[in-house]
């Protein structure tokens, strides 16, 4: 015992004379003196040696030495991670992972001894048929991973496609997985049906899966916004299902060289008060580090919280943003003209809707009707209703009516006293008329519903030529030309009739109204425009008298370039200017303040109908934000990077 106890002390000591030999260099080492002494590999010896390193001053900092696997280290049990850089050897027999000091044969002894002793004396085959083993569990595992994550990118996929399509969010479990199943087992088997099974569709987490791709395509717009030179907004406010007020905001920019426009935001507000929707409007700007001095234009409605003189939401933007242009809605300008008629016409209009609503509100009269027509072979079966609302309701509810006026005066025959509206030949001319003009209006209409991809210029140039054509129906119509109006020439022609004196006048002073009223909604808009020609035609010889001289200068140089002249596309006048931005800057700044502003709001009515589709009174308690940001977004969403971003537990579908 005595020699045991000699033999025990006398190791101890050599390791407590090791230890404060490897002290005492380190101390020497921090002092910069010399450098500790580094262990090296030792694949025969129990004892680590030790090698003095070089005392060079360029290297007086510690050197960290990196032992490297030996395949003999397969006997003791042991494989690698197959890391040059950070090699560490793993136990084959309990997984564990050491560190790269450990990787010497007395320590993995020790580990064997220690934690697996019963697998001490096993030949090299047994340790070569347990890194088998661990091989194929590994392969096992990452075959399920990458299952899982394909799953998951399947999920971003579906829920991505149930956003854009407007539908609710139970719809992944409850039928598109169900389908998918039954179309992979029908194709492939019942296997891949299981793997099919992975994607995780629950309510919770399509719902999960669109506020993660809206926060990501968000992120996206505000990092393009931020990079452009200049913004512009257009913001409208309504009411949802539930009654409650939202506000919507679009954001036009500058990305890659051409202009974009997207959903800036969609927030509830509670009273619609102008200091409400620009404290909405200015917390959001200030919130994503957005500059109001980059927004040059705003374009909203004629509502009185929205434009009106003092303390409305327009004057507290343009005290944000001094060099900001309002623009007052195109659409709802144009709405506001047509809605002007002489008494005499109006009721007509109050007739003809009256007539409508006699047949359509009660549905038992409209089944009927419904099968007058179908027995007559009539082209239509049905009337419309008219909705003041509706731009294009006039138009089509007197369309319809003009074109099944015989099925209607059949119908009412002794029911109604409108039958005597219906055949005084007066009547109809007026019907037929006001048919005609609100068609016509309705195609300008439709042509501002698709301007936001065309510049303001354009816009008016419609207009324009729009109030041209009234002036020239006037005078054929004085002339007694009706060919302007076909389906009143149809009725004059058929039934031989000579309008009187009265109805020619009403109709001429209609025209004359239209005129007029398109003169003082876009008239002083006109005239500033008319001073800024040089945006749309920049070859021309005039230089406008009001431009700087640093301006002029370059806009005589660009005049006479001839490879811009020729590469010049006044359909694409945005992008034109964009594209000499390097060349032309202060020209470009001039012309991009105007082209950049929204002429219409059409983007935020087609918001609120793709809001009206999403938060129905089955959903009424939807925080339609999200859903709406990717229902209505041009940014192409992508779930790879969302999916990595938020890369959590799977859980699949049960």
């Amino acid at each position: 015992q005595s020699c045991h106890m000699q033999c025990w002390v006398g190791t101890h000591y050599s390791l407590y004379i090791l230890l404060l030999l490897s002290l005492f260099c380190e101390r020497l080492a921090s002092e910069k003196c010399i450098e500790p002494y580094v262990l090296i590999n030792d694949k025969s010896g129990t004892e680590a040696d030790f090698q003095a390193p070089s005392t060079s001053s360029h290297e007086s900092k510690r050197r960290k030495v990196v032992r490297k696997y030996d395949p003999e280290y397969l006997k003791l049990g042991f494989t690698w991670n197959h890391d040059t850089i950070d090699p560490r050897h793993q136990c084959v027999i309990c997984y564990e992972i050491l560190a790269n000091e450990s990787m010497r044969p007395s320590k993995l002894t020790r580990h064997i001894e220690t934690k697996n002793s019963h697998f001490t004396n096993k030949p090299v085959d047994f340790f070569q048929r347990k890194l088998l083993d661990m091989k194929s569990s590994k392969n096992i595992v990452s075959h399920f991973i990458n299952i899982n994550e394909n799953a998951v990118y399947a999920s971003y996929l579906i829920s991505l496609r149930i956003a854009r399509a407007g539908k609710h969010h139970t719809i992944g479990e409850d039928l598109v997985l169900p389908l998918i199943k039954d179309a992979v087992g029908a194709m492939f088997g019942e296997k891949e049906v299981k793997e099919i099974e992975r994607i995780p569709l629950s309510n919770n987490t399509v719902a999960r899966r669109i506020d993660e791709m809206a926060e990501w395509a968000e992120d996206e717009l505000i990092r393009r916004v931020v990079c452009s030179k200049y913004y512009t907004l257009q913001l409208d406010e309504s009411t949802d299902v539930q009654g409650l007020s939202q506000l919507l905001v679009f954001v036009r920019y500058i990305w890659q060289n051409d202009a974009h426009e997207d959903i800036l935001f969609c927030k509830p507000i509670s009273r619609g008060t102008a200091e409400e929707i620009f404290n909405a409007i200015d917390s959001y700007i200030k919130e994503k580090g957005l500059q109001w001095k980059n927004c040059f234009g705003i374009c909203t409605d004629g509502a009185w919280a929205i434009c009106r003189k003092n303390s409305s939401v327009v004057t507290r933007v343009l005290k944000q943003s001094p060099c900001a242009l309002w623009t007052h809605c195109s659409l709802h300008r144009e709405a506001l003209v047509s809605k002007a008629l002489p008494n005499d016409f109006k009721t007509v209009l109050n007739t003809a809707v009256k007539i409508v609503n006699y047949i359509k509100t009660k549905p038992l009269q409209a089944r009927l009707f419904q099968k007058l027509c179908e027995e007559m072979g009539s082209l239509h079966t049905s009337l419309f209703l008219h909705t003041e609302v509706r731009w294009l309701s006039r138009g089509k509810v007197l369309t319809r009516l003009v074109e099944l006026r015989n099925e209607v005066t059949i119908y009412l025959e002794g029911k109604t006293e409108y039958i005597e509206s219906l055949l005084d030949k007066e009547f109809i001319l007026k019907l037929t008329y006001l048919a005609d003009i609100f068609s016509k209006l309705n195609e300008l209409n439709l042509y501002l519903q698709g301007s936001n991809e065309s510049d303001i210029f354009a816009v008016h140039d419609r207009i324009r030529a729009f109030m041209k054509k009234l002036m020239l129906w006037k005078s054929c119509i004085e002339d007694g030309k009706y060919d302007c109006f076909e389906t009143l020439e149809t009725f004059i022609i058929e039934n031989q009739v000579q309008p009187k004196t009265n109805v020619l006048s009403a109709i001429s002073t209609h025209l004359s109204l239209l005129k007029n009223n398109f003169d003082a909604y876009f008239g002083e808009e006109m005239k500033k425009l008319d001073s800024l020609n040089w945006i749309c035609n920049p070859f021309q010889d005039r230089l406008p008298s009001s431009m700087s001289t640093k301006a002029s200068e370059e806009l005589i140089d660009l005049s006479e370039d001839t490879s811009l002249k020729n590469s010049f596309n006044r359909k694409q006048l945005t992008k034109f200017w964009l594209s000499v931005a390097g060349n032309y800057p202060c020209l470009f700044d001039e012309a991009i303040k105007v082209l950049l502003p929204f002429s219409t709001s059409y983007l935020c009515e087609a918001g609120f109908s793709a809001m009206i589709s999403l938060k129905t009174k089955y959903r009424n308690k939807l925080d339609v934000s999200n859903s709406l940001r990717l229902k209505v977004t041009k940014i192409e969403v992508d779930a790879k990077a969302v999916m990595t971003k938020n890369r959590k537990q799977i859980h699949p579908s049960h």
